[in-house]
């Protein structure tokens, strides 16, 4: 978006309610964050005569307050004027802002980049201006080629630095650490982020927008990290920073790499509540990015065991960059080896680079192993355990080291209890639960044929683990290890406590006597997957029709007391 207007200084003596007044209340009230004030000033400056600068200020005040359909007449409106009074720089401005909007709110990309174009061709023929900043900006974040990408953001820089725009300095920064974890370099792009944040925890930095997307960057880049202590730190700041200015910097994009995040440190619930607001916020505004909030409930409903809710939301979410993950491990987990490594391997053909794919790379080592392929899964593990070996980021580590660990075991080498171990203690340091939980049972995998005892405490202690997350097929796994290493890890019927959440959602519907249909309507699901999900109820349960299982649920006190919405 464009950076506010700057205010003048000299206000009409008389104070009479001409356009020139009217253009400076309302760059005023934009600057406050009172959009409401800012749209009524420029509307009444565009009543006594329409200019760019007030269709610019109606856009951006538009814009602020969520009207995107009129934000992008306005803006067009706006680029149209400049043109015509030969202001190309700011024309060029309005340009790359419209283009924005075409993409995240409608996801038209051609219409986006023929805005793009128009910006950048006018840009380059006003020369040296202010405007030209936020254009090099955001060529750098949309280049795909590294070298492209630090060419734009070092003209970005230098116009920045010589017009004095801190607020662009300050989020170029950020950009750059951005750049620098997905490449690999954790410590120093992450110290670029904080440095960048401090700038607006102490003040530098004015323009919301541009702290909106600073903050966004270092939960990308603590969701990339898995580094759940660095967003809670930086949260806690933005909260002050909301007490201090009554501006909320954390939307749609923000809530869901936090998600992300939350996801990760097993804090499932609050991860959902997150998942949830995003949507909302995404159907208000950027709706061509609704897929992102998608995809990371796919990654929870995968680690929930919810497999046929992740496959639908997959199915929803197209072809969003981070549906890869969860798609694989929801190959994985229907045992479709053979999908999971060709989908991964895909992916991995086209960003080698190790640190950025450390995740997905170790399951495609888990793919080829199921697989039978060893050599393969050696081959795959191979960039993994060199990044461990050195002086890679902790999750690489951790991954490295479990991914050596498990090829290890397949060929039977001894070093296979060491690496794992070594595992299980880097997601432990992390945070990283379910990495922890699931690293245990493939070391106790390892130890059960040497070391029965030891490895029953693994598996035990996996199985208190994935009890608490709620991780229902990683359950019925740690009972399986449990008892063939003689432990018998339920009573009752098989799995009668580790029922989904969305099983038992639907239990408690049963027990209410609905049918299959209405069960689809009340939870929003297909027929065909409530008719899965019955299937699986009464699998687990030991039963053969659903009056049974109505019966056991009014046996056990289910029914709308125990709803979803209270039990989350």
């Amino acid at each position: 978006m464009n950076s506010p207007i700057p205010a003048v200084a000299v206000v009409p003596d008389d104070g009479a309610m001409d356009g020139s007044a009217a253009l400076v209340r309302a760059r005023a009230a934009l600057a406050d964050g009172d959009w409401e004030a800012a749209r009524d000033g420029f509307a009444e400056a565009l009543a006594h005569e329409e200019s760019g600068e007030a269709l610019d200020g109606l856009a951006q005040a538009s814009f602020s307050s969520g009207d995107y359909p009129a934000a992008i007449t306005h803006g067009e409106r706006a680029f149209a004027a400049y043109r015509a009074a030969g202001e190309d720089a700011r024309a060029a401005s309005c340009a790359r802002f419209v283009g924005f909007l075409y993409g995240v709110v409608h996801g038209d990309g051609a219409v986006a980049g023929g805005w793009m174009g128009r910006a950048v061709r006018l840009i380059e023929a006003a020369g040296d201006c202010p405007e030209r900043a936020r254009i090099e900006l955001t060529r750098a974040v949309i280049a795909t080629d590294p070298a492209t990408r630090e060419q734009h953001l070092a003209a970005a820089e230098d116009v920045a630095t010589r017009h004095g725009l801190h607020d662009l300095l300050f989020d170029a920064m950020s950009q750059r650490g951005v750049h620098l974890v997905a490449a690999g370099a954790v410590d120093a792009g992450m110290a670029l982020l904080d440095e960048a944040l401090a700038a607006v925890a102490g003040g530098e930095v004015g323009d919301l927008v541009s702290i909106g997307a600073m903050y966004c960057k270092m939960l990308l880049a603590c969701e990339l990290t898995s580094d759940v202590r660095r967003a809670e730190d930086w949260l806690a700041q933005a909260r002050r920073f909301v007490d201090r200015t009554a501006r909320l910097p954390i939307g749609a994009i923000c809530r869901t790499h936090y998600s992300g995040v939350l996801v990760a440190a097993g804090r499932w619930g609050e991860a959902e509540r997150e998942l949830s607001v995003a949507v909302t916020l995404y159907d208000r505004s950027y709706r061509a990015l609704r897929g992102a909030a998608q995809a990371r409930l796919a990654a929870l409903r995968v680690r929930q065991g919810r497999l046929a809710e992740a496959a639908e939301l997959l199915d929803e979410c197209g072809h969003d960059a981070h549906a890869v993950h969860p798609r694989v491990e929801l190959h994985l987990a229907r045992g479709e080896a053979e999908l999971a490594a060709q989908a991964a391997r895909r992916v991995l053909r086209e960003h080698p680079g190790v640190e950025l794919h450390a995740p997905l790379r170790t399951l495609l080592v888990r793919a080829e192993l199921a697989r039978g392929d060893v050599a393969a899964a050696r081959a795959v593990a191979a960039p993994l355990r060199e990044a461990a070996a050195g002086r890679g980021a902790a999750l690489v580590r951790a991954l490295g080291a479990q991914a050596g660990g498990l090829v290890a075991a397949a060929e039977g080498d001894p070093d296979a209890i060491g690496r794992l171990e070594v595992a299980v203690a880097g997601f432990g340091r992390l945070g990283l639960p379910l990495e922890e939980a699931r690293a245990r049972i493939d070391l106790a995998g390892v130890l059960a044929g040497t070391r029965p005892a030891v490895a029953t405490a693994e598996a035990r202690a996996a199985l208190e683990r994935f009890r608490e997350l709620g991780a229902a097929r990683d359950v019925d796994a740690a009972t399986s290890v449990l008892r063939g290493l003689g432990v018998r890890g339920h009573s009752g019927p098989r799995g009668a406590g580790t029922l989904t959440g969305r099983e038992e959602d639907v239990l408690d519907l049963l027990g209410e006597g609905l049918s299959n249909t209405e069960i689809a309507a009340r939870l929003h699901l297909s027929r065909r997957t409530v008719e899965h999900h019955v299937s699986n109820v009464l699998a687990k349960l030991g039963l053969t029709r659903r009056a049974e299982a109505s019966a056991w649920a009014a046996r056990r006190g289910r029914g709308l007391s125990r709803s979803r919405a209270a039990r989350r």
